[in-house]
């Protein structure tokens, strides 16, 4: 086990409770948690207003063959969440209010980075989503939420991230591009956990099934920085961006359906990828990049359950797409699209296992790739291996099977085979298949 797991697990074994408080329940197969119910305290906690949450994620990650680096070897990262929901009509008598803390820890390494990518070209993609936001802890969620009109208007407010409201996607797939929200990966001005800022989100529930939702997260790149994890305020905004989304929850023909279609606008400064003021060549003419005050992006996602078994709606198949969309002109990354099947339950015996098939292309925006031309062009660089050269990337194809096994209801268990062409974007680096496991442990 982690050693830095370890003492997480020692501290909450400390904290007031003693061993022969929860041993009973612990790694019962039958618990939501692995520490189980605490002999009870946990419920008693819960009625009274505190919910605790205590995460892990692991994952590893080997590249099989191919990619820049053909020495095989592997490498791991993983991820602590803890945290703390308090229902406040509990604790104080604040009607449909509560409150939420919660801190993320992520370390370690990934293989494409070491290995998948050539070292120039990272950035565009992981074969390991858990990999990301530093090796740090951090101030992850900070927020009040009120309700209002018998529950159908919510403010939240406080710091957390976009992807905690905004294009939420669910997260089956050890590749980054197949998890979570894809609008934060891409557009340079949006951060998802466990980076966390300054933010405001309304959302009004129009009906039972639809809803609509606005919000205003300032910008700021020391956020993202390690050694800020725990300051809650920092010199340096640059902005606030304002997403919009429209959620529809329901169900077709029976059978679970999510689909979200969404814009944001930031007024956070940019630079054009490939022109000066003058709309000349900037890599030619050697003058500043264009600078915007503005940027923007779109998204739509759509999950729909196709089958059931034997009228049993939480098994069968599902479908899922998500599509992201960024101005050509001030992104890096153009769009990123993703497509792909969950089977819920393939087997009688395995109710809660899955299987999982996804495939994603992501592009590089033309006037970044025609800029990195222009630059080696100018050098004369023309191998990958000059050190002049620029990496002239242009799209990545990530593909990835994978094998929910739920071990117990707090353990799940997903070894995976991922399938990478032109890694980091370059059409001149081979092919890479990446073997991984993930490990999520609900404590």
């Amino acid at each position: 086990m982690n050693k830095r797991l370890s003492i997480t697990l020692l501290c909450i074994a400390s904290s007031g409770l003693s061993s022969t408080a929860f041993s009973a329940d612990m790694l019962a197969a039958d618990s939501p948690w692995l520490l189980g119910d605490w002999n009870g305290e946990r419920q008693k906690l819960s009625e009274q207003g505190f919910d605790f949450t205590l995460k892990y994620v692991g994952e590893v990650g080997s590249n099989l063959s191919g990619g820049y680096d053909k020495s095989i070897t592997a490498r791991w990262s993983d991820q602590i969440i803890l945290g703390v929901d308090l229902d406040l009509q509990k604790l104080l008598g604040w009607d449909d209010a509560t409150f939420r803390i919660g801190i993320g820890e992520r370390n370690g390494k990934d293989i494409t980075n070491d290995r998948v990518h050539q070292p120039n070209a990272t950035g565009l993609t992981s074969t390991m989503e858990v990999f990301g936001g530093g090796n740090a802890w951090r101030l992850s969620q900070f927020w009040y939420e009120q309700k209002f009109f018998d529950r159908k208007l919510s403010v939240k407010a406080g710091r957390f991230g976009h992807g905690e409201d905004f294009d939420q996607f669910p997260c089956e797939f050890q590749n980054v591009t197949l998890c979570g929200s894809q609008e934060g990966n891409w557009n340079g001005v949006w951060n998802s956990f466990p980076i966390s800022q300054w933010a405001i989100r309304t959302r009004y529930q129009l009906t039972s099934e639809f809803y609509m939702q606005a919000g205003a997260y300032n910008k700021n790149p020391g956020n993202a920085e390690m050694s800020n994890g725990f300051k809650p305020f920092i010199s340096g905004s640059q902005g606030t961006t304002f997403p919009i989304e429209a959620v529809w929850k329901g169900r077709l023909a029976g059978l679970s359906s999510e689909y979200h279609a969404g814009y944001f606008y930031a007024n956070a400064n940019t630079k054009d990828m490939l022109k000066d003021d003058d709309g000349n060549f900037a890599a030619d003419s050697n003058k500043p990049y264009k600078q915007y005050s503005t940027n923007s992006g779109w998204w739509i996602s759509a999950q729909q359950q196709l089958t059931a078994v034997e009228g049993n709606t939480k098994r069968g198949l599902n479908v899922f797409t998500n599509m992201t969309f960024n101005d050509p002109d001030k992104s890096v990354i153009k769009n990123l699209i993703q497509v792909g099947l969950i089977y819920r339950g393939p087997f009688a015996a395995r109710p809660y296992d899955t299987i999982g098939i996804g495939a994603s292309r992501l592009k590089v925006n033309d006037s970044y790739t025609q800029n990195a031309e222009l630059l080696n062009s100018n050098s004369g660089a023309t191998t990958i291996n000059d050190p002049l050269y620029v990496p002239e990337q242009r799209r990545e194809y990530s593909y990835e099977i994978n094998y929910g096994y739920q071990a117990t209801k707090w353990m799940m268990i997903r070894p995976n085979l991922q399938y990478v062409k032109y890694p980091g974007g370059l059409t001149e680096t081979d092919s890479a298949i990446v073997g991984g496991v993930q490990f999520i442990l609900d404590f």
